[in-house]
C-alpha cells in the first residue's frame, strides 16, 4: 500500500466503496471499487487485499473487472459475498450503459478468491412499485431462507430498500419493498432520492440495524443506521419496521468523508469498513482509501461505529512528543485527549473540540476521529488540521510502523 501509511488503498488507481468483504480461511478479505489504470472513476473492476490481523494488507491482482460486450460491460459495481454455498460466489451490480443502468451479476470465485468466472445476470429490474433504479444486492438469511435486499430509488423521488427472494442463488425473484423513507421512523433519515449500499445486520436480541447510505441527486451525502426489527407480512416475506421515537436514526459518521460501509460477519461479530472519500487526481496516482476497520455496536438503542481493538495494539506509535498549541499536524500520528481543553482546528471546518477520552487517528489528509461516546467522524482534505491544547490535556505520538505492538501504555 502506499500515499497513506496505514488506510487501506490499492498501490495506485481509483478506489471507492469496499465490497464482497468476508473472514475465511483466517483471513479478512476486502474487495473494493477500483479503477487500476487512473486515479479516477472510470470502467470500475473489483480489487482485492486481504489480511491475518486488520492491519497489514497484502494486495491481489484485480478480481475481474468489466466484460465486453457482457452484462457489466460498463462496470462492476457493488456487491457482496455470498456465504453459505458449496463454492465462493460474489453478486454485485453489473452496469449495463453509461447511464448506470444495473442488473444483479453473479461470479464463482476458486477457493483462494482469486481467480472468478465469467458474469451470469441473476435478477433485472422489476417493473412494479415504481422502482426507478436499483444497485447494491446484499444478501442475508432470515427464516430459514435467503434474501437479498438493493438499495433503491422509486417514483417521486422515494428512496428504499427493494427484496428479492433467492434460495436459488442463480435464480432471483423479485418480493416487493422492504423499506422505504415513506415507513413510520425511515423519513428520519435525511434527504435522499437513492439508499445506496443497504446493508442489514440481525443484532443477537432479535432486532436488526438498516445501514444506509444517502445518495440525494448525485450529491454523496452521511452514512445512518436504522435500529428496527424484521417482521413477516401474511406472504412470508420480511419487511423492516423501525423502533419508534427520536432514536430511530442516527448518523454513523460525522465528518465530511464518509460514505458506502459494508458489514461483514467475523468471530467477533459485526465489522465494517467504509470509503474515505477522494475527487479524482489528474495529477496524482491515486484517490481514495478505506478507514479504519470499525465494528457497529448497540447501546441501548442506539447504533455506533467503533474502532476495531486491534489497531491499538498493531500500530506501534513513539513517544510523547511535547505540545505546543497551535503545532501543524502532518505525516501519521495518533492522540489521546488526556484532560479538558484539548480539539483541533482546521481552516474549512473549524474547531473540533475533543472530550476527555477521544483519540484520534492522523494520515496524510485522512483523519479519524473516535470519542468515548457518539459517532465516529472521518475528514479529508488537502489542508492540515493543527493541534489545541497545553501540556496535560493532548497527548501526541507519531505511528512509527505497522505489526508490532504499541507498546505498553499505548492507548
Amino acid at each position: 500500500m502506499s500515499a497513506t501509511a496505514y488506510h487501506l488503498r490499492p498501490r495506485r488507481g481509483w478506489l471507492n466503496d469496499p465490497n464482497g468483504m468476508v473472514f475465511r480461511d483466517g483471513r479478512w478479505h476486502v474487495f473494493f471499487q477500483h479503477n487500476p489504470q487512473a486515479p479516477r472513476h472510470d470502467r470500475i473492476c473489483w480489487g482485492h487485499v486481504s489480511s491475518i490481523d486488520l492491519i497489514r494488507w497484502d494486495e491481489h491482482p484485480v478480481a475481474f473487472g468489466p466484460t465486453p460486450d457482457g452484462p457489466d460491460s460498463f462496470g462492476c459495481w457493488s456487491g457482496v459475498y455470498v456465504a453459505g454455498l458449496d463454492r465462493p460466489a460474489v453478486v454485485y451490480s453489473g452496469v449495463t450503459d453509461a447511464a448506470g443502468a444495473s442488473t444483479v451479476c453473479l461470479r464463482w470465485g476458486g477457493e483462494d478468491l482469486v481467480t472468478w468466472s465469467e458474469p451470469v445476470v441473476v435478477a433485472e429490474p422489476p417493473s412494479v412499485d415504481g422502482v426507478q433504479v436499483m444497485r447494491d444486492p446484499f444478501v442475508f438469511n432470515h427464516g430459514g431462507r435467503r434474501w437479498a435486499l438493493l438499495g433503491a430509488g422509486l417514483e417521486a423521488g422515494c428512496a428504499a430498500a427493494i427484496l428479492y427472494s433467492c434460495d436459488d442463488i442463480t435464480q432471483w425473484r423479485y418480493e416487493g419493498v422492504f423499506a422505504s423513507a415513506r415507513d413510520a421512523g425511515l423519513a428520519a433519515a435525511g434527504p435522499a432520492d437513492v439508499w445506496e449500499c443497504a446493508q442489514l445486520e440481525q443484532l443477537p436480541d432479535g432486532s436488526a440495524a438498516l445501514v444506509l447510505s444517502l445518495h440525494d441527486r448525485g450529491v454523496l451525502g452521511q452514512v445512518v443506521g436504522c435500529l428496527g426489527r424484521i417482521i413477516t407480512d401474511g406472504a412470508g416475506r420480511p419487511r423492516f419496521a423501525a423502533v419508534r421515537g427520536s432514536d430511530a436514526v442516527q448518523v454513523l459518521d460525522h465528518g465530511n468523508a464518509y460514505y458506502a460501509p459494508q458489514v461483514a460477519q467475523d468471530p467477533d461479530g459485526g465489522w465494517v469498513m467504509g470509503w474515505v472519500r477522494e475527487e479524482a487526481q489528474d495529477a496524482a496516482d491515486h484517490a481514495g482509501c478505506m478507514t479504519l476497520p470499525r465494528r457497529l455496536v448497540v447501546e441501548g438503542q442506539r447504533l455506533r461505529l467503533v474502532l476495531d481493538p486491534r489497531l491499538r495494539s498493531g500500530l506501534a506509535l513513539g513517544p510523547p512528543e511535547p505540545i505546543t498549541d497551535g503545532v501543524e499536524l502532518s505525516g501519521a500520528w495518533h492522540i489521546l485527549a488526556a484532560g479538558p481543553g484539548a480539539g483541533l482546528l482546521h481552516d474549512t471546518f473549524g474547531t473540533l473540540a475533543l472530550a476527555p477520552g477521544a483519540e484520534v487517528w492522523g494520515d496524510g489528509t485522512v483523519v479519524e476521529v473516535y470519542p468515548t461516546g457518539g459517532a465516529p467522524s472521518t475528514w479529508r482534505h488537502d489542508r492540515p488540521w493543527r493541534l489545541r491544547g497545553q501540556a496535560g490535556a493532548v497527548r501526541l505520538r507519531r505511528v512509527l510502523s505497522v505489526g508490532q505492538p504499541a507498546g505498553s501504555d499505548a492507548p
